[in-house]
């Protein structure tokens, strides 16, 4: 008895790991086991040759470890794009759109536009990679698109349409850019800029705001009484609020610019037009005050850099510049050589002030018979 029940539960084990194949009506369906459930599937054909192929491919994939849900196979990088296009319009995340798109899905839509979610596996993703570096396209460039496609595997997987996320490569990024304006400097690039830009330079260098919510910036969220900025929930690249007091330099500019538009809409105007692109202007602004090179955004980690040097509250300074997290705060404050001379001289004094000398004479003159004695 025992061994004919052995016997029977072998046959079961063979069945349920070689799988099955049946027909409903015409078409050839097939069964297969994952993880100890049964998984059935259309071969969508009448030829149980083509059922028994579908079927040897299915094992493989379970004896791999690879399994797929059910209808895993027929998702594809245009369905995973769309789900994560309504997550991030349902989310209401504007700063990644460009007119309702997210502009680093172009350059994955021009190398998986046709794949199947189960084609795109890590080689596939480092074949993209090469490509985009064939192209000049940095690291950093690159690895926008690749964390886009990682989030819409996730996507996937939450929806259950797909069961696992392939390892997607992330690149080593260069290190933060280290461009900033000195005082002397801004001065100079004032004078040199045309006159309509030049309370944009002021607005960049004094409150460290981004471009785009400078040259979007409208007279209703500009209080000249209170000499403050406020920008409105949905506004900032973050979604949130900020307001930002203004020093009396740039409160005088903007003084001067109401004047002369006092029925303008937006604060930055050129012959009664919101201020557009101005990249040719400040390329030659730069480059006639010996600042070639310079970028706007360079403004904003200077902006960052004073508030810091003014000794202003990390928690407020980064309310004012619309950091949310201490990490990308640090990668904006970055220690200048300046600051670096600054620490030297302040660690002098310090240890001056230690031995009972204001002026350091003491220090160094210990320090000098030491190297003589030696």
């Amino acid at each position: 008895m025992r061994q004919v029940e052995s016997t029977i539960e072998e046959k079961l084990r063979r069945v349920r790991g070689d799988g099955r194949i049946w027909r409903r009506g015409r078409i050839c369906w097939i069964q297969y086991y994952v993880n100890g459930r049964p998984v059935r599937e259309s071969s969508h054909s009448d030829r149980k040759a083509v059922a028994e192929r579908l079927l040897r491919q299915r094992l493989g994939e379970v004896a791999a470890g690879i399994a797929l849900l059910p209808r895993a196979a027929r998702v594809t990088y245009e369905q995973m794009r769309d789900a994560l296009l309504a997550d991030y319009a349902a989310n209401q995340r504007r700063w990644l759109t460009r007119a309702g798109k997210l502009y680093e899905v172009s350059a994955l839509d021009q190398f998986f536009g046709g794949y199947r979610a189960v084609n795109i596996s890590t080689d596939a993703i480092r074949a993209f990679i090469y490509k985009r570096q064939t192209e000049g396209a940095t690291n950093g460039t690159i690895n926008r698109p690749l964390a886009l496609l990682r989030r819409m595997f996730n996507l996937a997987v939450q929806d259950r349409k797909l069961r696992d996320v392939p390892h997607v490569p992330m690149l080593k990024e260069a290190p933060p850019r280290k461009g900033f304006l000195e005082h002397a400097d801004y001065q100079k690039l004032r004078q040199e800029l045309p006159e309509h830009l030049r309370p944009i330079l002021a607005v960049g260098y004094f409150t460290g705001m981004r471009l785009g919510e400078i040259r979007d910036l409208r007279w209703s969220n500009v209080s000249l009484d209170d000499a403050e900025i406020r920008l409105d929930p949905g506004t900032t690249k973050n979604d949130e609020p900020r307001t930002i007091s203004l020093v009396t330099e740039l409160l005088e500019m903007l003084k001067i610019a109401r004047e002369k538009g006092p029925d303008a809409e937006f604060v930055f105007t050129c012959d009664g037009q919101r201020v557009g692109s101005f990249y040719k202007a400040w390329k030659s602004a730069c480059k006639r005050a010996g600042l070639a090179g310079l970028l706007f955004h360079d403004l904003r980690r200077t902006g960052l850099r004073n508030l810091v040097r003014a000794q202003v509250p990390e928690r407020v300074a980064m309310k004012i510049s619309g950091h949310k997290t201490r990490a990308v705060f640090e990668r904006y404050n970055i220690v200048s050589g300046r600051d670096l001379k600054d620490a030297a001289s302040k660690l002098e004094a310090y240890l001056a002030g230690q031995n009972g000398d204001k002026t350091g004479t003491i220090a160094t003159a210990s320090l000098r018979g030491s190297v003589l004695t030696h």
